[in-house]
């Protein structure tokens, strides 16, 4: 992870899980994160239903120069990645497995600009996750756009296990995504993965092997 944000929320989400699989949505305080909550957001919903903003931060909504609650997150991205998005959020959800994704930006004046999307797993019940909650963030040195984003284009996926954590997630290079993984069913998320020569999950943070 390359930002602060992502990596500040997901070493909340490490210490708020503690023994579980997922954390409980009600182990979540705003007030713990106050400084990286204007970038963080909460995702509800998931098969059959998209999963849809619950929440969403005053930056990341005034980034894209709309009120983002109630919106499909999918709905961010351009067209021709929705049902690939929308599969990866549902994932998140499923396997209870996190994902940063690297996107590109692309605003009013078609400039673009790179930035970090953590996806969290969350359970409002013991059994399930079925919220994700999320931060939204410009990798540093990025200029500020002159505009509000129009869309996003996926560059990127990295999955962490939480099951083999080891070190908290620090700084990690981006891993170009085939598009046979985007088009995978949600129910093999985990396994697939594992298959795929270019995409590799991360043990909780800790330095990947090379393949």
């Amino acid at each position: 992870m390359q930002t602060k944000a992502a990596t500040a929320l997901y070493d909340y989400w490490t210490r708020q899980r503690g023994e579980r699989a997922v954390p409980l949505r009600s182990a979540i305080e705003p007030a713990d994160i106050a400084a990286i909550l204007p970038d963080v957001f909460i995702l509800e919903g998931g098969q059959p239903q998209p999963p849809c903003f619950r929440l969403a931060g005053t930056r990341l909504c005034a980034q894209f120069g709309r009120e983002l609650k109630g919106l499909d997150f999918a709905a961010l991205f351009a067209p021709d990645q929705r049902g690939r998005i929308a599969k990866v959020a549902d994932n998140v959800m499923t396997q209870a497995m996190p994902a940063v994704l690297r996107v590109q930006l692309v605003d009013g004046a078609l400039d673009t600009t790179e930035a970090e999307i953590a996806l969290l797993p969350l359970a409002t019940t013991a059994r399930t996750a079925d919220r994700i909650i999320g931060a939204f963030a410009p990798l540093p040195g990025q200029r500020q756009p002159l505009s509000a984003f129009r869309y996003a284009t996926l560059g990127s996926l990295s999955v962490i296990d939480p099951a083999r954590m080891h070190d908290l997630a620090g700084n990690r290079p981006a891993i170009p995504v085939p598009t046979s993984v985007m088009a995978m069913r949600p129910a093999g998320f985990g396994q697939k993965v594992s298959q795929v020569m270019h995409l590799r999950i991360f043990e909780g943070g800790r330095r990947p092997e090379e393949t």
